[in-house]
């Protein structure tokens, strides 16, 4: 058993989980944490393999941790490791490829930010969906959930320990529980005992997140209003080549029921910008669609092909070139910035519920990062209250002025 270990998660919410489960089962065994830089015995690199660009990255870290630890064994787990598996165990830089770490649940281990800011909850896993461009049914395998009693104590049980936020998270967490249901009642057992912490739900797919859970986030006095939706066309066309299941008019009459539900919604969404046969005329359809939507920010990715997936056959048959899909991915974060802005714009003179995150940042309830008063008497990271938003934040951002300054764990402002 090593006695200094270094766990370092690449991609998604759900990998920086499951990395944490990964260590605390390493402190369990008796090893203890060694810093990114200091000496390790062990080191594991939980990766991300739902893009060719996070496979990347993973990749490069893990040179770059040989560098820092040559004398330490390398261990890759996670999606990457189920999905290139051999490739990974060419590289010199590596001792050891695990694919099956790290693939169940970790109630017990959300993975705590520093300060206690936040916590990630998994608390679902898998995906039985067949979207053209997705390797992760094939690496996930079936859909599969915490059960809620397992949830709401795990939530009850950070909320004793004075954790401002709990962000649910999951591979597809609108399957949560059962298709059609699970999670509305999760969050309506919420609802009928809140607990002191709010609650944050990661990304969902609209087409299964359905009226009714819009309508229970936008009331919810609970869980922050902010709807993460991935759309990924504003083409029908492209729509139905990558298999989503949705619509234009299905997406829009969705987001516009969240927004006149409640004007404060933040709605995000994804956009894939150069999917396999997306034309001009495809393109500008999503533009100018996803430009009249009351969305908030948008995450936009060049479509990136993975092997194993219909996408790659359709890239093979019909590519978009390289360089016409980075210009449209421009063009779609150009428009992202002018939504964020609009938004931003609009929240200057209201107030917010606000976490205090480190150096100087606080995370609204409705999902802006905004300046916090420094100096000996600013907000403590995790601490949570009630505050005014003007502009003339130093980063460009909004500054937060607290109304009222509880500590970490005055549940009375909460």
């Amino acid at each position: 058993m090593p006695r200094r270990y270094l766990v370092v998660p690449f991609g998604c919410k759900v990998s920086r989980v499951e990395a944490r489960a990964i260590a605390r089962g390493l402190e369990h065994r008796g090893a203890t944490p060694a810093s990114e830089t200091g000496s390790a015995d062990l080191v594991v690199v939980h990766g991300c393999a739902v893009t060719s660009h996070a496979e990347r990255d993973a990749r490069r870290g893990i040179r770059r941790l040989r560098r820092l630890h040559p004398d330490a064994e390398i261990v890759v787990t996670g999606c990457l490791a189920r999905h290139s598996g051999e490739s990974l165990a060419r590289m010199p830089e590596v001792d050891a490829v695990r694919p099956d770490e790290g693939t169940g649940f970790a109630l017990d281990a959300p993975e705590v930010e520093p300060g206690r800011t936040r916590a990630f909850l998994k608390v679902q896993d898998g995906c039985e969906r067949r979207c053209a461009y997705c390797i992760l049914p094939a690496i996930r395998g079936p859909e599969r959930s915490a059960l809620q009693g397992e949830v709401l104590d795990a939530i009850r049980r950070l909320d004793l320990l004075g954790i401002p936020e709990v962000v649910l998270t999951g591979i597809h967490l609108a399957a949560y529980g059962s298709r059609g249901g699970g999670l509305v009642e999760l969050l309506a057992a919420l609802e009928t005992a809140p607990p002191s912490c709010r609650v944050r739900l990661s990304s969902l797919e609209p087409m299964e997140a359905g009226e009714e859970l819009v309508d229970l986030v936008a009331s919810s006095t609970v869980v922050a209003p902010h709807l993460h939706l991935p759309l990924q066309s504003g083409s029908d066309a492209v729509l139905r080549k990558m298999r989503r299941g949705m619509t234009r008019a299905r997406f829009e009459a969705l987001v516009r029921r969240a927004a006149s539900r409640n004007a404060r919604l933040h709605l995000a969404t994804d956009l894939i910008a150069g999917f396999p046969g997306e034309t001009e005329g495809d393109f500008s359809e999503t533009l100018e669609f996803v430009a009249s939507l009351p969305i908030a920010s948008i995450h936009v990715f060049p479509f990136s092909p993975r092997p194993g997936t219909e996408a790659e056959a359709l890239q093979r048959a019909r590519p978009v070139d390289p360089k016409v899909a980075r210009e449209r991915a421009a063009a779609l974060r150009r428009l992202g910035k002018e939504k964020l802005r609009d938004f931003t714009s609009r929240s200057a003179r209201t107030t917010a519920d606000v976490v205090a995150l480190r150096g100087q940042v606080g995370l609204t309830d409705h999902y802006l990062e905004v300046d916090l008063p420094s100096g000996a008497g600013g907000p403590r990271p995790g601490s949570r209250f009630r505050a005014l938003l003007e502009d003339g934040g130093p980063s460009g951002r909004l500054r937060a002025l607290p109304l009222s300054l509880p500590s970490r764990t005055d549940r009375t402002a909460c």
